[in-house]
């Protein structure tokens, strides 16, 4: 029986927990947490820092793993691959991960590959922060879920932010850049062997001016087929630039209205929810094909499209009154992975973590035949 190391239990990772036990997989799951959900599920749990990469590989040598990975989660991406390299586990590299996550490395390769992005200054705490041109982005080079992310407007709302994001950098590091109005959208890929699949491109909603934060999501995106195309085009060539191996990729994109790309972020891991709602939207687990992708598996995927699916986010009341008003519709099915609770008027969410939420919308394709 192989032996994985799943790190993280969080809700985040139990779909790939189920998977792997589906694959046979002996599944020993490391979490800091010890009453988290995935150590219900696993094999054997560990109770240890996953963010503590020289405990991680002992223990990985201690148990003679086979494969290593997470899902949607960064510092668990980085443990990993450095783990994985050090064995000669089926991981992309170190390196891969480090570029994929800290902002500043990534707006770096972006431009010496001459990747379209918004204008950008990297600034430290000591730094005398210069910057004039307004609306603009103020976030930190090494968080994610919106964690210390700000629209600004005006000059005078540029230190509050500053202090905001510096709240949540461990390496006291910001990035501040141009403010580009368009569509959002991300890219959910799959790659082994240094052979790249996209599985579908999402929409993302954004809450409105200056509170943005994500609402929801939306599979598959509803684009031009020439859009599409090159949307794939500069994903296939972001996948190559930054050397995914690998597992998962998940690209976040500005779309103007003349259908210019600007590239926000890319990460070498799923993005949250997007194995759940790819499993609704086409019956393919995303899950199966990260542990397949480790196994080092020649994947051949044949997506076709089977519904449309909607993950929204209770970040504030109005998100919570949309939920009742869905709730109460029968032309859709709603599934809810958690308790969503009464939620407060005055409620407003200034992170993911923050929000009281999510669920899915899948349309109630029997009610419709």
């Amino acid at each position: 029986m192989r032996k994985l190391f799943i790190l993280g239990g969080s809700a985040l990772q139990l779909d790939l927990i189920l998977e792997a036990k589906k694959l046979f997989f002996y599944v020993i799951v490391l979490d800091m947490d010890k009453d988290c959900v995935g150590s219900r599920w696993c094999d054997e749990f560990l109770h240890i820092d996953i963010c503590d990469k020289e405990a991680v590989l002992k223990k990985a040598i201690e148990y003679k793993i086979d494969a290593i990975l997470t899902s949607a989660t960064e510092l668990g991406n980085i443990t990993a691959c450095y783990v994985g390299e050090k064995l000669g586990l089926n991981t992309n590299s170190y390196e891969c991960a480090l570029n994929t996550t800290n902002k500043m490395k990534m707006k770096e390769i972006f431009k010496k590959h001459n990747i379209k992005t918004a204008n950008y200054k990297y600034f430290e705490k000591e730094d005398l922060i210069d910057w004039k041109n307004f609306p603009c982005i103020v976030k930190p080079v090494d968080s994610s879920g919106g964690r210390g992310l700000s629209y600004i407007s005006k000059k005078e709302d540029l230190e509050e932010s500053i202090k905001k994001a510096f709240l949540y950098s461990k390496r006291s590091e910001l990035i501040i850049e141009e403010y580009i109005l368009g569509r959002q959208f991300s890219v959910e890929t799959i790659s082994s062997n240094k052979e790249h699949q996209i599985i579908t491109i999402n929409e993302e909603f954004i809450r409105e001016v200056p509170d943005i934060l994500e609402l929801g999501h939306h599979i598959p995106a509803k684009c031009s087929d020439s859009l599409k195309e090159k949307i794939s085009q500069v994903t296939y060539k972001l996948l190559d630039i930054f050397d995914l191996k690998f597992g998962a990729g998940h690209i976040e994109l500005r779309v103007t209205d003349n259908d210019e790309i600007y590239i926000v972020e890319l990460a070498s891991r799923t993005g949250g929810m997007r194995s759940e709602m790819i499993n609704l939207a086409f019956g393919v687990s995303y899950s199966r094909l990260l542990l397949l992708s480790v196994l080092g598996m020649n994947l051949k995927l044949n997506i076709e499209k089977s519904n449309e699916v909607d993950c929204n986010f209770i970040i504030d009341y109005r998100a919570y009154e949309e939920y009742l008003n869905m709730k109460r519709n029968k032309e859709f099915l709603i599934f809810e992975p958690n308790s969503i609770k009464n939620v407060e008027k005055d409620f407003v969410a200034t992170n993911l973590g923050e929000s009281k939420g999510y669920y899915f919308i899948l349309q109630n394709t029997k009610d419709n035949s």
